[in-house]
């Protein structure tokens, strides 16, 4: 249960929160929620630097969603002595072009000069900063909306303000509503995808191939061959056509039946 704040009391508190907390939030900049690191590339031409199953090494491209489980490559032991890896519960931010694709850690990994990382301080719950960085993200968006190439540099990123709950039992609690929010989101996504994969075999099964007069899935009862026909038989067909200005609808040239 959440309870509304009355305007005429608010002050620096969200408008809904949960029950049993009334301090107000406090402004922290981003370096001192956590540690935070850019990441760097170990050169690609050295082979030895990666390998098929070792540590995570995040790029942009890898961040598909809120927790990231896999990546494209990864390190092998000699590449993570030369990469800047985030702790388990680190938040990665994209900094570079792509801002704003976030992710948290579950594992310890690498990640690329695009992204820099926030490792939460004890005082400080992950989920909570993951589900926030959607606003941190917002003003870097806004930073970088200036310069040519939309870029937002350790520094810069450090300096962010933001607002927190004073105690971390808050954090924990919002950390924790929201992971539910996102969880069963994921769910009906892989729904979705599930659905949308089978009408594309259904698309491919129940209408004939190219050559074939019936389709290879149909429903039972019917035997008879698909016939080809042109679409004008089928259908008939309008064109479109432009109206200039004293044309329109409501130029009083045309009757308009109004409800």
């Amino acid at each position: 249960t959440m309870a509304k704040i009355d305007d005429s009391v608010k002050k620096k508190v969200p408008e809904l929160r949960f029950p049993g907390f009334t301090d107000d939030w406090e402004e922290r900049k981003l370096k001192e929620l956590g540690d935070i690191q850019t990441g760097n590339t170990p050169p690609t031409s050295d082979s030895d630097n990666y390998s098929l199953d070792g540590v995570l090494w995040v790029t942009p491209t890898d961040i598909k969603s809120l927790v990231i489980s896999n990546t494209a490559k990864k390190l092998s032991q000699v590449g993570v002595t030369k990469a800047r890896i985030a702790k388990a519960g680190s938040i990665l931010v994209t900094s570079i072009a792509s801002i704003g694709k976030n992710t948290l850690l579950r594992m310890d990994a690498g990640f690329n000069q695009q992204i820099n990382s926030l490792t939460p301080t004890s005082e400080n719950d992950s989920y909570f900063l993951l589900t926030q960085s959607e606003k941190w993200s917002e003003k870097m968006k806004q930073t970088a909306a200036s310069a040519t190439m939309q870029i937002v540099n350790k520094t810069d990123f450090s300096n962010i303000s933001t607002y927190v709950p004073v105690h971390k039992e808050e954090q924990e609690k919002i950390g924790s509503f929201f992971k539910q929010l996102d969880d069963t989101i994921d769910l009906h996504q892989r729904k979705l995808d599930l659905l949308k994969e089978q009408k594309k075999g259904y698309l491919q099964k129940m209408f004939p191939k190219n050559g074939a007069k019936v389709p290879e899935l149909r429903f039972a009862g019917f035997a008879d061959d698909w016939e080809e026909r042109k679409l004008g038989e089928v259908a008939t067909f309008l064109n479109g056509r432009a109206y200039k200005q004293d044309e329109l609808l409501d130029s009083g040239k045309y009757k308009v039946l109004r409800v």
